[in-house]
């Protein structure tokens, strides 16, 4: 039986502090993640055949839940907003996790790592060597088990061209729509994440589902 390893990579940056409504948006993220949680551990074929972990990064990365196998008794993490925003150190970080989780797994299937962003990157590491280094490494971290699904999430003031070249499909970059608040497009990323790994579990292959009412980019439309 393949198992799938599924990565939730957060942003948390300062600007995930800002308020819009009742709740920042680094809230809304610990949200989620709970209920992304909750639902899939209730899916008994998810729960043979899914493994979940959360990294988040600012101006470094965390894992914040090593890859699990989820059950009613997992208890999500709580993430707090601060600092810079490196997509170096959220890849570099990313792609260690991979390497040291793949070999404890029975025949994975190439990893999924869905990515939440706000904005740029904006620290000082990136500004001086930038991470395309780390982007392709994380890319080629499963190694023969086959090529990391990276599938970005951006709302805010993302940069839309940065999110596209993230993306490992560039069919598989997605924006929140034009008019949601931070909160429901926060929502549209668990919505992305759900669909994705109950499609993939039930078809025994990595598929990516777009969640309804959120924008693609492929690399021609940038």
């Amino acid at each position: 039986m393949s198992v799938f390893p599924i990565y939730v990579l957060a942003d948390r940056s300062a600007s995930m502090a800002a308020s819009v409504g009742d709740v920042t948006a680094i809230e809304a993220v610990n949200a989620v993640i709970a209920e992304l949680i909750d639902e899939l551990s209730r899916d008994p074929t998810v729960q043979k055949r899914a493994r979940l972990g959360v990294i988040s990064f600012s101006e470094e990365a965390e894992v914040e839940l090593p890859l699990t196998r989820l059950t009613s008794s997992t208890v999500p993490p709580t993430l707090r907003a601060s600092g810079g925003t490196s997509f170096a150190a959220a890849f570099e970080t990313t792609a260690r996790a991979i390497r040291t989780d793949l070999p404890g797994l029975d025949a994975p299937q190439p990893p999924m790592v869905f990515m939440l962003t706000d904005g740029h990157t904006n620290a000082g590491r990136d500004t001086a060597k930038g991470w395309r280094a780390e982007h392709k490494a994380l890319l080629e971290a499963a190694g023969p088990v086959g090529r990391v699904r990276l599938i970005p999430f951006g709302f805010g003031k993302v940069d839309a061209q940065a999110l596209a070249s993230i993306a490992s499909d560039p069919t598989a970059a997605y924006l929140a729509g034009q008019n949601d608040t931070p909160a429901q497009a926060i929502e549209r990323f668990a919505e992305l994440i759900f669909g994705s790994v109950t499609s993939s579990v039930a078809y025994g292959e990595p598929l990516t589902v777009p969640p309804p009412g959120s924008r693609v980019l492929p690399f021609s439309e940038i």
